[in-house]
């Protein structure tokens, strides 16, 4: 759905005449109820398999799981295949627009041939792509090794966030946009985020490892508000347990990017910071997999508003299936 919630987006497959998939991107503007269907595209040209993001102008995104990278379509029928930098190897993906669709954010591998490439999250401006500026340490402050993706963007463009993949990282990162330039990257919650050095013994052997309290991320496109104001974040703190492996503890937090201070919410236990509003209304996952139960919490005042499913049938009258807002 695009920020606004005019356009919704995906893609309906088939069976063409030899047995082959098909693929028929399909947008619907809600405000007219018109529906752009084109296709059905066999396979071979556009194997689609998950659909990414759609802006306000519906422009729809949607990854080519075969022949890699992401394909756009619009309402009349065009289709462009967003292009990664000079001298990149790898075809992009596309995970999150801004509500007016200038702004482009995703990851591509800079050299998918050579064993010293590394994934790079890119920005587009107007369609030209660019390198976000890239930290000179990873989450655990060691060298890179596999890199980082950028995951989504405010709805005015002007914050950016992404991820560390580094195996068992997915530290949260964060980019400030002005239009002309971007700011150097920031650990989300860095106000908070501490390193521990440690000998780790496992049945690799003994060897230094830096434990990180920190905010992490995985793959989630939404954690951010439309005015950038908020990130919602999930705070894990590390220590070394009695068996010898790393025990973890996981709090929903929510980032404020104009005080660049870190909430931390303790009154849920185990649980995942989810999505944000811009005047500090927060959706919490109770658990850190299979959410199945959330809660809605006001940031300003500390106060709990209810299970999520409770708060948005009543303000809004929509019921939620899962119980939680995906």
């Amino acid at each position: 759905m695009s920020p606004n919630g005019r356009f919704v987006g995906g893609y309906a497959a088939s069976v063409a005449p030899d047995d082959s998939w098909q693929y028929s991107p399909v947008i619907t503007d809600l405000e007219t109820g018109e529906v752009y269907e084109f296709g059905p595209y066999p396979e071979a040209i556009h194997f689609l398999t998950q659909t990414m993001c759609i802006s306000d102008h519906g422009v729809l995104f949607i990854k080519d799981g075969y022949n890699g990278g992401t394909v756009a379509f619009d309402t009349e029928g065009n289709i462009t295949e967003p292009r990664s930098p000079e001298g990149y190897k790898g075809k992009p993906t596309i995970e999150a627009t801004s509500s007016d669709g200038k702004y482009w954010v995703g990851y591509a591998n800079d050299d998918i041939l050579s064993e010293g490439g590394l994934t790079r999250p890119l920005l587009w401006t107007d369609g030209i792509p660019a390198e976000l500026p890239f930290p000179d340490k990873n989450f655990r402050n060691e060298d890179f090794r596999v890199g980082i993706m950028a995951r989504g963007i405010s709805a005015n463009g002007e914050i950016i966030y992404g991820t560390s993949w580094e195996n068992d990282d997915c530290g949260m990162l964060y980019w400030k946009n002005n239009g002309t330039t971007v700011e150097e990257p920031r650990w989300v919650g860095d106000d908070i985020r501490r390193l521990t050095p440690v000998i780790v013994e496992d049945w690799m052997g003994e060897y230094e490892y830096n434990l990180v309290d920190g905010c992490i991320c995985t793959a989630e496109t939404t954690k951010v508000s439309p005015s950038g104001k908020w990130i919602a974040t999930t705070y894990r703190k590390e220590e070394v347990g009695s068996d010898g492996f790393i025990a973890y503890v996981q709090r929903p937090a929510f980032y404020n990017t104009e005080t660049e201070t870190t909430t931390v919410v303790e009154d849920y236990g185990e649980a995942t910071g989810m999505h944000v509003t811009d005047d500090g209304i927060a959706f919490i996952g109770i658990g850190t997999m299979f959410i199945t139960e959330g809660k809605v919490y006001d940031l300003n005042t500390g106060t709990d508003l209810g299970n999520m499913a409770d708060w948005v049938a009543e303000n809004y009258g929509i019921i939620i299936p899962g119980g939680v807002i995906e």
